[in-house]
C-alpha cells in the first residue's frame, strides 16, 4: 500500500528529475538585438477647413490659403487644433494648396495651452488624398516626426464649378490621420 510520505517523495523526485531534464536541454537563444520602439506621442483624426484669399479662379494666381485643421478624436494624446497660412500660385486644377513647406502651429486642447510647431516638407498628392511627412520644430514633442494624410471632400464639386465660372472661396476635408512619433 502506497502511504501519503512515499507518494509525496515520488513526486518531488519526479519533479526535481523534470527539472534537471529541462534544464539540461535547454539552451539560451542567442541574445536579441535591442527592441526598437517608436513611441507614439499623438494619433489624431479630424477634419479641415482652408480659406482661399483671393478665391482661386481658371487664371493662376498668387493665393494665401488659410488652413484650420481640427483634430477631434485621438487615439493617443489629448485633442487639438491647428493653423497654417501660406501663398502659393494656383488654379482651378490641381487646387491643392499647402504643399511644403508649410508650418503648422498645433494647439493642445488638454488645458495646458501647450503647442506644437510642425515643418511640413514632404508630400505626395494621389488625386484627392495628401500624404504630409514633417517634423516638430518647437514646442511639445520637440524633434517628433510627423505624417499627415487629408482628403479633400469638397474639391471635385469646387473644381468643376470652377471651370465654369465659379471662383473657389472655401474648400474642406478630412483628416484621415495625425501622428507624431519621437
Amino acid at each position: 500500500m502506497t502511504t501519503p510520505r512515499v507518494l509525496r517523495r515520488a513526486l518531488v523526485v519526479a519533479a526535481v528529475l523534470a527539472a534537471a531534464v529541462t534544464s539540461a536541454s535547454w539552451t539560451p537563444a542567442a541574445a536579441a538585438p535591442p527592441a526598437v520602439t517608436t513611441l507614439v506621442d499623438a494619433q489624431c483624426l479630424g477634419g479641415f477647413s482652408r480659406v482661399f484669399t483671393p478665391p482661386v479662379t481658371t487664371t493662376p494666381q498668387t493665393v494665401t490659403a488659410a488652413a484650420t485643421y481640427t483634430y477631434g478624436t485621438c487615439l493617443v494624446g489629448p485633442t487639438a487644433t491647428g493653423t497654417a497660412v501660406n501663398s502659393a500660385t494656383l488654379s482651378c486644377v490641381p487646387v491643392v494648396p499647402g504643399l511644403p513647406p508649410e508650418t503648422e502651429v498645433v494647439t493642445w486642447l488638454d488645458g495646458t495651452g501647450d503647442t506644437s510647431t510642425v515643418g511640413w516638407t514632404n508630400s505626395t498628392v494621389v488625386g484627392q488624398t495628401v500624404v504630409l511627412t514633417g517634423e516638430v520644430t518647437a514646442g511639445r514633442h520637440l524633434n517628433a516626426s510627423a505624417t499627415k494624410v487629408t482628403s479633400g471632400i469638397s474639391y471635385l464639386g469646387s473644381v468643376v464649378g470652377c471651370l465654369l465660372g465659379t471662383p473657389i472661396s472655401n474648400t474642406t476635408g478630412v483628416v484621415d490621420s495625425f501622428v507624431l512619433t519621437g
